[in-house]
């Protein structure tokens, strides 16, 4: 059969023209529609912080009009530093108020003390006692409460302590309050160099007294912390952490406290084994609620007889101990009397005050 001829204008046109309508006669039978530019869904919502992905040999440009969005559960975890909020976080919970935290770098600890925070233990919320009894009150179980007090001063008690899970008796006194110690959850330097150094008194006074950032721990534990942040220092029972962690992020979300980028991810892989913890929350602590001890009369104090001893008197509330060395200013401290030197070489005593009864190191 000789082969067919067509016109080469006329005819080529009619036959590319035939070829097109069935081309597109085909696609409509198979449904896949006209050929035009793919979208993303009406209503897809890309997760926050996630970026354009693009197949191999594409571009971001064309990515940006057929994106495929998978479901929010199925993402990991944003880990940025820019303070989002992973997509999947329960709402009020820990980790998605973590998200909302600035990250930012540490500033100077130039001018830091910590009578910049205000008296300690002060009174904010002015029931008539103070907050370090408050916390005690709160957190100790067993607790005998002194006659003539309203229901404020404890005398002694018993603390599970969060930190360690181990059982501690308390009891007041200069030699044996230090045992319990109450820990600023958010320590008062680490708050100063992370945005603390900029407010003004009052709001550093509310600061360092907020029930939410205060728990009643193990004294030399919390010594141990000193002003560590989430980064540095978690407490040594793994079963707490995820607490610590939450209420950590509630203190400074509360007061705008940032928090560095190791410290945020450190914050984020706790809280990421136990995504559904609440954010905290802390109320006034009432007064009273316990057995008051009985009201006893005074010992009276044993006559002094006379010594024969030809030796030096000490001088009244000295210890004869050595100078103990790098103590810091406002610590719990024993014996009352015994002297203390800063790594500055400030001379310290640690003794009470007429408004604190704590021992503590103060200039001496």
């Amino acid at each position: 059969m000789p082969p067919l001829r067509l016109h080469p204008t006329a005819s080529g046109l009619r036959a590319r023209g035939g070829l097109a309508v069935a081309a597109v006669v085909a696609a409509l039978v198979a449904g896949c529609g006209p050929a035009t530019t793919s979208t993303a869904p009406s209503g897809s919502v890309r997760p926050t912080g996630s970026s354009t992905a693009t197949g191999s040999g594409g571009s971001a440009g064309s990515a940006a009009t057929a994106t495929s969005v998978a479901p929010a559960a199925a993402s990991a975890p944003s880990t940025r530093s820019t303070g989002g909020a992973a997509p999947q976080a329960p709402p009020g919970t820990a980790l998605a108020l973590l998200g909302t935290l600035v990250v930012k770098g540490r500033g100077p600890m130039t001018g830091y003390a910590r009578d910049q925070f205000g008296a300690a233990w002060t009174d904010t919320d002015r029931n008539g006692c103070d907050q370090r009894n408050d916390v005690l009150r709160r957190d100790l179980r067993g607790i005998r409460l002194k006659a003539g007090t309203h229901g404020c001063v404890v005398l002694s008690g018993t603390l599970l302590d969060p930190y360690t899970g181990r059982t501690i008796a308390f009891t007041r006194g200069p030699g044996t309050s230090a045992a319990v110690q109450i820990d600023h959850v958010v320590p008062l330097a680490d708050a100063w160099v992370k945005g603390a150094a900029r407010w003004d008194v009052g709001t550093r006074t509310a600061f360092a007294n907020d029930p939410l950032n205060l728990l009643a721990v193990d004294g030399p534990v919390n010594a141990a912390k000193g002003a560590g942040d989430a980064a540095t220092w978690l407490p040594p029972a793994k079963g707490y952490r995820c607490a610590y962690a939450a209420r950590q992020v509630a203190v400074k979300a509360r007061y705008a406290v940032a928090v560095t980028a190791a410290e945020r991810a450190a914050l984020a892989r706790i809280l990421g084994t136990c995504p559904g913890t609440p954010v905290p929350t802390a109320a006034p602590v009432a007064l009273g609620g316990w057995p008051v001890a009985a009201a006893s009369s005074p010992t009276p104090r044993p006559t002094a007889s006379i010594s024969t001893s030809t030796s030096s008197p000490k001088p009244s509330g000295t210890s004869t101990s050595a100078v103990v060395q790098g103590v810091h200013p406002g610590a719990f401290c024993s014996p009352e009397g015994a002297l203390g030197r800063t790594s500055a070489g400030t001379l310290m005593r640690c003794s009470t005050t007429a408004t604190d009864p704590r021992a503590r190191w103060r200039r001496a």
